[in-house]
């Protein structure tokens, strides 16, 4: 059995060890947290992502962990840069397959020869404001959300591994790094450039994407949140949801909320700006584990995560619409609701 050891384990990488199952060369993972973490050996992957229970225990050693792993993906900067190298070196000792994500290959700058860099691919053609966008063939969905960290991932391979068992051929491309670990594309890089021109060339990589593999369906992830949080956290205005989602114009949008009481208001707002600024309109919603906090001088954010079973707990506007990625009851029937939609408007394609 190959298996794929992921350090350090953490919110970010969780959806590695939820959809093991969908990793295009690993059977299974090795969850190797940080001894500093507030987590301890043999305990469940869900006291990262407050999800439900997974059957898989994270550890804390990770040298005597690397024995049974085929491979081994290092994620995130989180610790020492002494800490990393000589896990790296571990790794290499014992002849095991490296993935580096791409900031932290930049970070360690040295001896990271014979390993693969996860990175978002940089992609730029020659386009004119005058260039048409091409209609992409396919139903596509897109999976957006408030900002980072509310289980974006996780939704675009629970749709992806919905379709799949139905027989249907998918086209992805992830949010994550590590999206070529499940056989799909990282979101493309672009350059600096106008919005006019990110939206043709992601309308582009798009069609370059639905030409070559002639898939079913398309299944887009945006990277980071649809507007501005606070003042000091724009999420750059929300300026790749824009120019994603007027590059494809979707069929199905799906957004992604932080956990609290949903506020009317605030869903009929964000209802509007996705009509007029997204060109598109939500018609599903996602209640995450994660809370978003923000600290009192409005300079530094963080994450606390919930358990997936309190998510509903308090809201009183719930419907069909809502769903949490870890409920197998309310994903299932929203997976199951956009199949039926796209499949009664199957005329338009």
């Amino acid at each position: 059995m190959n298996k794929l050891l992921v350090f350090p384990f953490t919110l970010d990488t969780a959806p590695i060890a939820r959809f093991r199952h969908l990793l295009a060369k690993y059977d299974s993972i090795i969850p190797v947290v940080e001894e500093a973490a507030a987590f301890t050996s043999g305990m469940d992957v869900s006291c990262v992502d407050g999800g439900s229970y997974c059957g898989l225990a994270v550890t804390t050693d990770f040298e005597s962990s690397i024995a049974d792993a085929s491979g081994v993906l290092f994620s995130s900067i989180i610790m020492s840069k002494e800490t990393m190298q000589k896990n790296i070196s571990i790794a290499k000792e014992h002849g095991k397959k490296l993935y580096i994500c791409g900031g932290l290959a930049d970070w360690l700058e040295d001896g990271l020869e014979d390993t693969c860099c996860l990175d978002y691919p940089p992609y730029s053609l020659d386009v004119v404001p005058e260039d048409r966008l091409f209609e992409i063939p396919v139903p596509v969905i897109i999976v957006t959300g408030q900002g980072q960290q509310c289980g974006k991932f996780d939704i675009q391979l629970g749709l992806r591994q919905k379709f799949v068992e139905l027989g249907y051929k998918v086209s992805q491309i992830g949010t994550k790094r590590y999206s070529a670990l499940f056989g799909i594309h990282a979101l493309p890089m672009i350059p600096y450039a106008p919005l006019w021109e990110k939206i043709i060339l992601y309308n582009r990589f798009f069609k370059s994407v639905v030409d070559k593999e002639k898939p079913d369906v398309l299944i887009v992830g945006i990277p980071g949140g649809i507007m501005p949080l606070k003042e000091r956290h724009n999420e750059l205005f929300g300026e790749t949801a824009i120019a994603i989602s007027k590059s494809i114009h979707p069929d199905i949008s799906i957004l992604s909320m932080y956990y609290g009481k949903i506020d009317r208001d605030y869903l009929s707002n964000t209802m509007n700006y996705a009509k007029y600024a997204l060109d598109s309109q939500f018609g599903f919603f996602h209640l995450s584990n994660t809370k978003l906090v923000v600290e009192l001088d409005l300079r530094t954010i963080s994450y606390l995560t919930t358990d997936s079973s309190k998510v509903f707990e308090e809201q009183d506007i719930i419907d069909d619409r809502f769903f949490n990625v870890y409920s197998a009851e309310t994903s299932t029937k929203v997976y199951e609701n956009i199949i039926s939609k796209l499949q009664n408007n199957i005329e338009r394609y």
